[in-house]
Formats: C-alpha cells, structure tokens, sequence
C-alpha cells in the first residue's frame, strides 16, 4: 500500500527509494538544539523548543542578556 506525500503524517520518518531513512518535523537547528541544552535544565520542554527555534532564526538572541550591567543614568 503506497502513501502519497499529502497524505503522510507529519513528523514520520519515510524511505526513499535509496532506503535512506529522511525524518520530517524537526526545524530546529542543531545549533539552536545545542544551546538550549546548555541554557535550559530540562532541555525537552516547550519552553525551551521555543526558545531554541528563536535562536535558529536568530543567532544573536539572548546573547549579551546575563554578564553585562547596566550604567545608571545620572
């Protein structure tokens, strides 16, 4: 029994006719993966795969938010 594609659920794995297994529904970066790993105690949480596709669409995303003060307006 053949599946078109429209018709496939999402997030499956699918073999081509190579036989090379392709997984759909992961659009997180293995960058953005990785920092939310490194930020975030229980990495697979909602939170977090929010946070980490933020990160993929842009790298400089809470960076510079722990580490730096703020100067005090005089």
């Amino acid at each position: 029994m053949l599946i078109s594609r429209s018709k496939m659920p999402k997030g499956l794995s699918y073999y081509k006719k190579g036989g090379e297994a392709k997984s759909k529904g992961s659009k997180i970066c293995p960058a953005g993966k990785a920092w939310a790993e490194r930020t975030f105690d229980t990495y697979p949480s909602a939170y977090a795969n929010m946070a980490a596709s933020k990160y993929c669409k842009d790298p400089n995303y809470a960076k510079g938010a722990k580490g730096k003060k703020k100067k005090k307006a005089a």
